[in-house]
């Protein structure tokens, strides 16, 4: 737990033990506890509704360009469809350089950002280079990290990010040709790697005194499919032993280490409770895998199903009571 008490969130149990403490009236523990419940202002609520309104009129219009070349592709010569998506481009970007860094210019940066893609899919079916898809997606990556450094826009962040687990997957399958499962383990494992340099990184950059991004969703969003990649292998092992091999004990070993971390880093130096609870919940996922094999092997029909009901829940039970002691 962190070593100062102010570093912890203001909940209403936390509030009542330290108003016990400091011998508050009962009128100033209701004060207390009024701001420790408050709700958003309504400014908070305009600026959320703002940017939530802004990416989904955004998420729109992107959808309506690429249906619109889609259903006249056979209408639209192929300098009309450049032009089309080109036109789309270099107004988002245009709009992007008058209002950043204002919310408004980040998502038109990402919206240039996302129009890339369909340009280069255009410009492969139009040409027929030959090139692997994978090529598109590292392409795609290479063009947009401009943006995405001067954007400072965690949502552009995370494309990024996708757009390099999307480049492997499609590398490791097209060229590499990995068939084996032992052999394709590796493609997960590599893609925890990424996800796991990519939050080091965010925490680095948010120790700074002027930090490049600092909405935390981002880093959670990332450092959730990075757990899932390794839950992928860990559970493989589980079920798959035989064919698992040198990368999935390196799975097991990961998962275990990444869990072990994450609950050191983020209770003790930088509190976050979703990240503690990801952490929890990914090592509750592996042993409810761990015990459903072994129930599977016991051949116990329609009771094993009721015996594996009743474990999840004492699981779930034992978690919620572990995460209450220790968030309190």
């Amino acid at each position: 737990m962190p070593a100062d008490p102010l570093e912890l969130s203001a909940t209403p149990h936390r509030v009542r033990t330290a108003a016990r403490a400091a011998g508050f009236s009962d009128d100033a523990l209701e004060r207390a506890l009024d701001f420790a419940i408050k709700t958003p202002p309504p400014a908070a609520w305009r600026r959320f509704l703002s940017g939530a309104l802004a990416l989904m009129g955004a998420g729109l219009v992107l959808a309506g360009v690429v249906c619109f070349v889609a259903y006249n592709w056979t209408r639209i010569g192929r300098f009309g469809k450049f032009a089309l998506v080109e036109l789309a481009i270099i107004a988002a970007a245009l709009l992007a350089w008058r209002k950043l860094p204002r919310l408004s210019g980040q998502v038109s940066l990402l919206a240039a950002a996302v129009l890339v893609g369909p340009l280069l899919a255009i410009f492969g079916q139009t040409f027929q280079t030959g090139a692997d898809p994978y090529g598109l997606f590292l392409t795609w990556f290479a063009l947009i990290i401009p943006w995405v450094i001067v954007s400072r826009f965690p949502a552009l962040w995370v494309l990024a990010i996708v757009l390099l687990d999307v480049s492997l997957l499609l590398f490791t399958g097209q060229v590499l040709g990995l068939n084996r499962a032992q052999d394709f383990l590796w493609v997960p494992l590599a893609i925890a790697v990424l996800h796991g340099v990519a939050v080091a990184g965010w925490e680095w950059q948010a120790g700074r005194a002027k930090p490049w991004l600092d909405e935390r969703w981002s880093m959670r969003v990332v450092a959730v499919l990075g757990f899932a990649a390794l839950l992928v292998v860990a559970v493989t092992v589980v079920f798959e032993d035989s064919e698992a091999g040198a990368p999935g004990i390196l799975g097991v070993l990961g998962l275990a280490a990444a869990i072990g971390g994450t609950l050191r880093y983020y209770r003790s130096i930088r509190p976050d409770q979703f990240m503690v609870t990801l952490a929890v919940v990914m090592g509750m996922a592996w042993v409810t895998a761990l015990v459903g094999r072994f129930i599977m092997e016991l051949d116990l029909d329609a009771l094993g199903f009721f015996v594996m009901a009743a474990f999840v829940i004492w699981e779930i039970t034992l978690g919620v009571k572990w995460y209450r002691r220790h968030a309190s």
